[in-house]
């Protein structure tokens, strides 16, 4: 009556089992099937009028036309330079630009109109300029690279003095023009909703390093992070609670090893903007910069220019300037060193006019709305963002040989997220989602219990046909009352469940290197989660949230487009645009249309 009962329990452990065990290998085989990263190739350029940066290949139009563009961390919509931007004449302005965007050649180019650019952290420092807004093919890295391509993206012709170079969009939030009721996706939500997806709404990057010998390109990864890259710490920054302002940090002190005296000793909150070459500091701390390394303030250019003297000074005492960054002014903290070789950068004549030559790239900021940490601390540090989960981290780069193979990990959705089918709309959950490595470990754990729970099934059920063939295989039943044992008929008919002595195999090896979004403690991996409440994103919040590209209706610039006066043309300069491999194409050459321009 027992074995009969443990029998039955035990079908039904064994069924309950096999469903929970069937789930997890299908759970598994979804995480894998979430999307892999995509590394954006450095253009192996070095680009820019504030100092050479390492820029990204992409191409736009149909026929493709290649750019180099810088990422822009704040932007929803990719910027490219148009020809209304050059001065007549200027041979060089498209080579200097990271090539001109050539609308009127794409036959997929579609306009939308002339608008303010979104500049929210840029124009507290007095960056600001108007886009020709419209949609075309975009396509990241260039012909061979084998990388996605997505049709009907969100573009800006820019053609203002403050930004130099064209920009790729990586803020997820879609943009909005007049009101909040027609969200246009932005490049990495549709590169989430794509039928081979990202895994998840976030981006990875790193500056590079231009003054090392070798000189190292920078790092774009799109949903992931590459582990080469950095080193790891457990510090996690949650955003910003401006949805404009995502890269909120606090400054919590700044030293150097050349001096005693701390070049910031008060806690102030800053931002990290990949658009804006320096880093701006209250002006005490520039004050404490200028006694440390004998730096002198140029009224003229706003700029610390240096001399040879100062330069050869500087490089042969080689000073480590550490900034120790954390959530809050005080408690968790990482330090990123950085050394001279940060602090030196070529500006040009477009840059600093007739004083052009190397200057140190440390800004004075008028109030604390000014405080930014721009790509000069992006040569040292390593962001990664996780839109999914809110929250970011900081870490110290690294910079490896170019024999060096790229550690690509994906940073993967919260469990039970899915793409929001392309409306811009991200209705995550709260809860964090498992790796593949957890859920390999997962379902080992279920094989484990199926195994134990199936061969205790087999023992009972062999045990009760044992008892039964004793029971009906008696030689010569009762002739002999000195032996009332039953005998076994002999044969072979015997099955065995364990062959050859060496015991049943049930378990599948597990996964020694958990990779998880910005992963658990070990060897190359990053914090997952900040403690605390987790805050969810959504693409369309609340009447009373704030959007990131275009503001709502009543506070849009509308441009006009069309008109009859002399198109706006600016001064360009040929005078550095760094080239590290040989270009096989010759740049684009402008055309202007005279009947496009903006008042």
């Amino acid at each position: 009556m027992v074995t009969a009962w443990l029998a039955r329990v035990g079908v039904f452990a064994t069924l309950f089992s096999l469903f929970s065990l069937f789930s997890l290998v299908l759970a598994a085989e979804n995480v894998t099937d979430l999307g892999k990263p995509i590394s954006v190739p450095a253009s192996q350029f070095w680009d820019g009028k504030d100092g050479p940066w390492s820029t990204f290949r992409v191409e736009v139009g149909s026929p493709a036309q290649q750019f180099r563009l810088l990422p822009a961390s704040s932007q929803s919509s990719t910027w490219l330079f148009i020809p209304e931007g050059c001065s007549s004449g200027d041979e060089n302005c498209s080579k200097n630009h990271g090539t001109l965007y050539m609308r009127n050649e794409s036959s997929t180019w579609d306009e939308y109109g002339g608008y303010e650019l979104n500049t929210v952290i840029e124009a507290r420092l007095g960056l600001n300029g108007d886009g020709l807004y419209g949609y075309d093919t975009l396509t990241l890295g260039w012909t061979g690279d084998g990388l996605p391509s997505l049709e009907h993206q969100l573009l800006a012709g820019v053609f203002t003095d403050d930004f130099y170079l064209g920009s790729l969009a990586l803020n997820p939030r879609p943009t909005n023009f007049t009101n909040y009721n027609d969200p246009i996706p932005s490049l990495m939500q549709s590169l989430r909703n794509a039928s081979s997806p990202i895994p998840s709404t976030s981006w990875s990057y790193t500056a590079g390093a231009f003054n090392l010998a070798p000189k190292v390109f920078g790092s774009l990864v799109l949903g992931g992070y590459d582990a080469s890259r950095f080193e790891p710490n457990q510090v996690t920054f949650p955003f910003g609670a401006d949805i404009s302002l995502d890269l909120q940090v606090a400054i919590q002190s700044v030293t150097t090893n050349a001096s005693d005296k701390p070049l910031l000793s008060t806690g102030i909150i800053s931002y990290i903007d990949t658009l804006v070459a320096e880093i701006w500091l209250p002006t005490a701390a520039c004050r404490a910069f200028e006694d440390a390394f004998g730096l002198v303030w140029d009224d003229d250019v706003h700029l610390y220019l240096i001399n040879d003297s100062l330069h050869d000074s500087l490089l042969a005492k080689n000073p480590v300037i550490s900034f120790k960054v954390g959530p809050e002014i005080s408690g968790d903290s990482v330090t990123i060193d950085m050394p001279y070789w940060n602090w030196y950068q070529t500006a040009t004549s477009a840059y600093a006019g007739n004083a052009s030559g190397l200057y140190f790239p440390l800004k004075r900021a008028a109030n604390d709305s000014q405080y930014v940490l721009g790509r000069t601390f992006l040569q040292s540090a390593y962001v990664s963002a996780d839109y999914e989960r809110n929250i970011f981290n900081v870490s110290q780069a690294s910079y490896p040989s170019s024999s060096t193979s790229e550690d690509i990990v994906a940073i993967l959705p919260i469990l039970g997220e899915t793409p929001s089918g392309g409306n811009g709309n991200n209705n995550s959950s709260s809860k964090s989602g498992l790796g593949t490595g957890a859920i390999a470990g997962i379902a080992v754990g279920g094989a484990v219990v199926l195994a134990i729970i199936a061969a205790a099934i087999i023992f009972l059920r062999r045990r009760k046909r044992q008892t039964k063939n004793e029971e009906e295989s008696h030689e010569l039943e009762d002739t002999d009352i000195h032996n009332t044992l039953p005998h076994e008929v002999e044969g072979d008919g015997r099955k065995y469940e364990v062959a050859d002595g060496e015991g049943m195999r049930h378990e599948v090896d597990g996964d020694a290197h958990h990779k998880v979004e910005l992963s658990a403690v070990g060897e190359h991996q990053k914090p997952v989660e900040a403690g605390g409440e987790i805050r969810t994103i959504h693409e369309m919040p609340g009447d009373d949230m704030k959007y990131v590209e275009m503001e709502g209706e009543g506070h849009v610039t509308k441009k006009p487009v069309l008109g009859d006066e002399t198109p706006v043309r600016r001064g360009t300069d040929a005078s550095h645009v760094e080239r590290y491999i040989e270009d096989d194409q010759a740049p684009l050459s402008p055309t202007l249309n005279t009947n496009q321009h903006f008042r």
